[in-house]
């Protein structure tokens, strides 16, 4: 763990280096005017503030709102008796905790101790807050984007899409025989067959694509930037690296069938805005682009497997 010493000593940078030896942690000296580039350059887990005379308290708010790798800063203010007053401001601007001067060295290693549980606890909360949002966001079947994750990263490109004049398309990919492969391998083959399946579907896009789970045996790709001959050769790579390997459980072979939709999307179609009024409408507009696509999925049916529609007014 590494600790920031500002505006030191030399008797207190030589009693917080005695501690640092025996506790583990590595001392860094810095000066006031100089925090934020140490702070950025060495990613402090741990800052000491000496607190002098005339020190603006908002600079234990400025202090804590640096960003940094381990994601939290834990602020000590240490001063005098008579500097009290302004270690209270300190701590009411944003330090955790306080240190008065003099000091034992149980005094600084229990202050270290509860410093080093509350980085812990805050990194268990990032670590599961993400993992949360990422549940929150994903199929659990596919790891694909969920439906309403993916129609708000598809809004987002929409509202881009129309800022910079760019047509775009949407694929929809439908797994015609879902019915048939879970009735005759189970539920569970049948999840890990659509696992390797949305795999394999990624890997035929380009990495800022969108792809998520629409339905049940239904698959969404939005292509920003591309139109609907564009998005028809992304179909037919699709159909090919879904033909080159098959699926294989046990010594049974699983052979897909599918139909796959092409929309376009005309970026003259959008509305420009942030109001309320033009998100409902851009909302209706996306409604109206994906319909299209199941509808030209529907069309590709009676063609049969692996058919490739686009839709036409």
């Amino acid at each position: 763990m590494k600790a920031l010493l500002v505006n030191q000593t030399r008797t207190l940078t030589k009693a917080i280096e005695e501690l640092g030896l025996s506790s583990g942690f590595d001392l860094i000296s810095s000066n006031i005017d100089s925090i934020e580039e140490s702070i950025k350059e060495h990613s402090p887990e741990v800052i000491i503030l000496n607190w002098s005379e005339g020190l603006n308290p908002a600079v234990c708010s400025d202090i804590k709102k640096i960003k940094i790798k381990s994601g939290y800063i834990y602020l000590i203010v240490i001063g005098t008796k008579d500097s009290m007053k302004g270690l209270l401001e300190g701590v009411r601007s944003g330090a955790d905790d306080f240190l008065l001067i003099p000091f034992s060295r149980e005094e600084v290693l229990a202050k270290i101790t509860v410093a080093r549980r509350v980085i812990e606890l805050n990194r268990s909360f990032i670590k599961t807050k993400k993992k949360l949002l990422k549940f929150a966001k994903e199929d659990p079947v596919t790891s694909l984007l969920n439906r309403r994750a993916l129609i708000d990263e598809i809004q987002s490109e929409m509202g881009r899409a129309s800022r910079q004049n760019e047509f775009a398309s949407a694929i929809m990919i439908n797994l015609i025989n879902y019915d048939e492969i879970q009735r005759d391998f189970g539920l569970k083959v049948f999840d890990a067959f659509l696992a390797e399946l949305a795999s394999r579907l990624k890997k035929s896009i380009r990495p800022y694509d969108k792809i998520g789970r629409f339905e049940f045996s239904r698959f969404l790709i939005y292509l920003p930037h591309a139109r609907s001959e564009d998005a028809k050769k992304v179909a037919e790579r699709i159909i090919k690296k879904i033909q080159e390997k098959k699926f294989k459980y046990k010594d049974k072979y699983i052979e897909p069938c599918l139909t796959i939709g092409i929309s376009e999307l005309d970026p003259s179609d959008m509305v420009k805005g942030g109001d309320a009024e033009t998100q409902l409408i851009n909302e209706l507009i996306l409604e109206s682009f994906i319909r299209r696509s199941e509808f030209a999925t529907t069309s590709a049916c009676e063609k049969g497997s692996n058919a490739i529609e686009i839709y036409t007014f």
